[in-house]
Formats: structure tokens, C-alpha cells, sequence
């Protein structure tokens, strides 16, 4: 195969969309729920648990050398909802074009949206991906889980796009190994997998009561989206200069305290702790060519101080800039 991505198209919906996507790409057929790909390095599997028609779980585990870019259409149903869990990876979701980096071990871990929703997840080439995908509708939680009906009222509460993200607790990550544990295993993965797939479900319907009743779980709607992933481009596109968070308001047309607001929703970070570490992001890149010193990408970065630019560096990366310089010459 060549280098460059593969697209997937498929309409948002039950795991069978899924795994009849894949399989026109991959040529790979479905057996006992699962869909699995081997060739040489390359590993694809993903895993059907369905606990009712309008309830399933999809286990994802693969190592890919290509990137793969799913463009999954909305369903137009408002009253369906769709769980994003990345334990490991990275997924990189689109949002009319523009890019949001989501990545595992950060608190950007879990995606909720509606079926109003539109999608479009690109996952990195040789990024290990392990996630959990949760599709349920109001009907199903009627049947399974009606005290939970009150929560995602409150979240969706008008028949529009809209979208949250939250992070990974403790427990729910000490879970979600369990359960890609036991997807690999060869003696009691259905009862085991869907077990823990339900205690996880549970507990992040309690963190979204517990988050919704703190009013610090912030929804936002695909015109925010569109236009904080406007902002984000922005800010990496000025590293090198101060951030004035007033003129960057002003210019999107967005007042200071809703840019604050919705910027930490989406990101869990604020606007500054972005920057800062957008600009020691491309500080690193560019002392790993080894084309460039120190003194050269501290000041161009802004910093008039080296010392505080090698303070900050070594804060964010755990490492002093100068020894990136040393790793590149290894």
C-alpha cells in the first residue's frame, strides 16, 4: 500500500456501519463479532458487544502504518449518542476542516456528542490506538438506565449539534485496561467485556450528573467548535509573538470571558497554558533538527531571558533544551 491516508466513509450508527466500512476497505469479513486485519506489522481489530438494539460497545485495538481518516455522517438523530474513550493514541477530530489534537493520558481523554453531530477523526500513522466506543439511544436508556434520561436532557437540551469533552478518572482508566485486557482473551470475553463496558458506562453517567450539578460541564455547539478551532490555528500560528488575549477576543468577534469559558471546555486548559505549551512544542521541534541553538530558538520564540525560556522548556518537556540538541546529534 502507499504512504498516504486512507479514507473511510460510513453513516454514524450501529457497529454493523462500522464494520461494513472497514470491510470494503480492508476486504476482511466479520466473524463472531469481530473484525480483525493482520498484515505484517499492520494490526486492526475492533469488537461488536451489543447489549440491546440501540446499545453497543466497539473495542478498537490497532497499530496501522498509514493514517486513517473515518469521516462518519451524522444520523440526524438527536435523541442518539455517541462515546468516545481514547485509552492510548491519538485521534486528531475535524470539525469542518479544521483539526483538534486528542490525545490519551491527557484530559481530553472522552467525547460525547449527539447524532446531529458531524465527525471526522483522523488517527496517526504507527500511533498504537486502543478506545471505546459507546453508541446508546434514549430508548435504550429508558429500558436499561431511566434515571440517567434526566442527565442527558439536561446536556441536549435542544435538538442541535452538540458535543462535550471530559477527561479520564482513575477509574474509569483502571477499567478500560480491564476491558482491553479480557478483549483479547480467549475464555470469557463476551460476559467479561460487557461487564466492565457497564460499570464504566455508569460511572461516567455519575461524573456527567456530578459535572452537570457543579454547572462546570460546558456543552458547546458546532459553531463554537468551528470557531475555537479557528482561534487554536491562530495561536500556533503566532508562537513567536506575545499573546494578547483581548485582541484575539476582539478579532473572533467573541467576548473575553465566553473565549475563556469555552476554550477550557474543549480543551481543559486555558488560553494561556495553551500557548505556553504550543510554543515549547515548537521550541522542541526545532531544536531536534539540531539547525538550530538555544539562544537562537529561545529569542525568537519571545523569550529575552534564556534562563526563564530553559525553566519553562524543562517545566512542559522534562527535559533541558540543550539536551534535545544533544539526543538529535546521537
Amino acid at each position: 500500500m502507499n504512504k498516504t491516508s486512507l479514507h473511510i466513509n460510513l453513516h454514524e450508527g450501529s457497529n454493523a456501519n462500522y464494520f461494513e466500512a472497514l470491510g470494503k476497505t480492508f476486504d476482511t469479513k466479520v466473524i463472531n463479532d469481530c473484525f480483525l486485519y493482520t498484515m505484517g506489522n499492520n494490526r486492526i481489530k475492533l469488537t461488536a458487544y451489543n447489549i440491546l438494539p440501540e446499545f453497543e460497545f466497539l473495542v478498537v485495538q490497532s497499530d496501522y502504518d498509514q493514517s486513517i481518516v473515518i469521516d462518519r455522517q451524522a444520523n440526524k438523530k438527536p435523541d442518539c449518542f455517541f462515546i468516545n474513550i481514547v485509552k492510548q493514541g491519538k485521534v486528531i477530530q475535524n470539525y469542518n476542516n479544521e483539526q483538534q489534537q486528542m490525545e490519551a493520558d491527557t484530559p481530553k481523554g472522552i467525547f460525547l456528542y449527539n447524532g446531529l453531530f458531524p465527525l471526522k477523526s483522523n488517527f496517526p500513522a504507527k500511533h498504537p490506538l486502543q478506545s471505546l466506543a459507546i453508541k446508546v439511544s434514549k430508548n435504550a436508556l429508558m429500558t436499561m438506565m431511566p434515571e440517567s434520561i434526566e442527565v442527558f436532557d439536561a446536556l441536549f437540551d435542544h435538538d442541535e449539534p452538540r458535543a462535550y469533552h471530559t477527561h479520564i478518572s482513575t477509574e474509569m482508566d483502571r477499567i478500560l485496561m480491564d476491558i482491553f485486557n479480557h478483549d483479547d482473551s480467549e475464555f470469557g470475553r463476551k460476559i467479561m467485556v460487557t461487564s466492565k463496558a457497564l460499570e464504566l458506562f455508569n460511572i461516567f453517567i455519575q461524573s456527567l450528573q456530578s459535572n452537570a450539578n457543579k454547572d462546570d460541564f460546558h456543552g458547546l455547539h458546532i459553531d463554537d467548535y468551528n470557531r475555537l478551532m479557528l482561534i487554536k490555528e491562530e495561536i500556533m500560528k503566532h508562537v513567536d509573538t506575545k499573546l494578547n488575549i483581548e485582541e484575539l477576543a476582539n478579532n473572533f468577534a467573541i467576548s473575553v470571558s465566553k473565549l475563556q469559558r469555552d476554550f477550557k471546555a474543549l480543551f481543559h486548559s486555558s488560553v494561556y497554558q495553551f500557548y505556553t505549551h504550543a510554543k515549547m512544542d515548537e521550541a522542541f521541534r526545532r531544536l531536534k533538527t539540531g539547525q538550530y541553538s538555544v539562544m537562537q530558538v529561545g529569542y525568537d520564540l519571545g523569550y529575552n531571558s534564556l534562563s526563564k525560556f530553559s525553566q519553562m522548556f524543562k517545566k512542559i518537556k522534562g527535559i533541558n533544551p540543550k539536551d534535545v540538541i544533544t539526543l538529535k546529534l546521537k
